[in-house]
């Protein structure tokens, strides 16, 4: 009896060599990761966005590392908080908007009304 290698040489293991394409990554490219809408969610709810950036961020690496399930499912949460945030920021930006505003108006009713002192 030898304790070398296998006579056989060493082989791919079972269960590859499938079908073709079975196994392998899905066709076409990543989901999408909606980076910029929680980036621009981090400006308007900055935990909602900062935890839509962290599922962005792990869209493309998970892909990569071959786990297009929870690349997919990651996608999916980024979404859902990056729509979340970017409402989030359109509201933070209509707000600063309606300040500018009033203050503008207040301002120039001061600046037109007379002065009696």
């Amino acid at each position: 009896m030898s304790y070398g290698p296998p006579t056989g040489g060493y082989g791919p293991p079972a269960g590859y060599g499938g079908a073709p394409g079975y196994g392998g990554p899905p066709a076409g490219e990543p989901p999408k990761n909606y980076l910029m809408f929680n980036i621009l969610g981090i400006f308007g709810c900055t935990v909602v966005g900062i935890i839509g950036l962290i599922f962005a961020l792990q869209v493309n690496s998970k892909w990569q590392a071959g786990d297009y399930t929870g690349a997919q499912e990651s996608a999916k949460v980024a979404k859902i908080m990056g729509i979340i945030g970017l409402v989030g920021f359109i509201l933070a930006v209509l707000v600063v908007l309606f300040y500018i505003l009033i203050f503008v108006v207040m301002f120039g009713a001061m600046a037109t009304s007379p002065s009696y002192y």
